[in-house]
């Protein structure tokens, strides 16, 4: 038997397609993430839990401020708003505990 016969005997079946991880930009963008750690639980290990809490607000406001003009649709901003409220409710609820 020939290499050309075997060949021609055994199938292969094709390869799944694989898609690469989808890129989740509003609760985990990549380029906030370094390692281990999210840049947002560096910041209160750096500046404390109050400072943190303020930056969420801020941010909050500041993605529904720019909603309407940044995308064609606000979606997205909008929900980057509403992350950082509820990552303000949780440091406050943590803080309560």
């Amino acid at each position: 038997m020939k290499l050309d016969d075997i060949s021609e005997k055994v199938t292969v079946p094709p390869m799944p397609e694989v898609k690469p991880p989808k890129q989740d930009n509003v609760n985990h963008p990549s380029h906030y993430e370094t390692g281990k750690f999210e840049c947002i639980e560096v910041m209160q290990e750096a500046i404390g839990l109050e400072d943190v809490k303020g930056f969420c607000i801020c941010n909050a406001f500041k993605y529904i401020y720019r909603c309407c003009h940044k995308h064609q649709s606000p979606l997205e901003d909008v929900k980057k708003a509403i992350w950082y409220l509820n990552k303000f409710v949780e440091l406050e609820e943590q803080h309560e505990s």
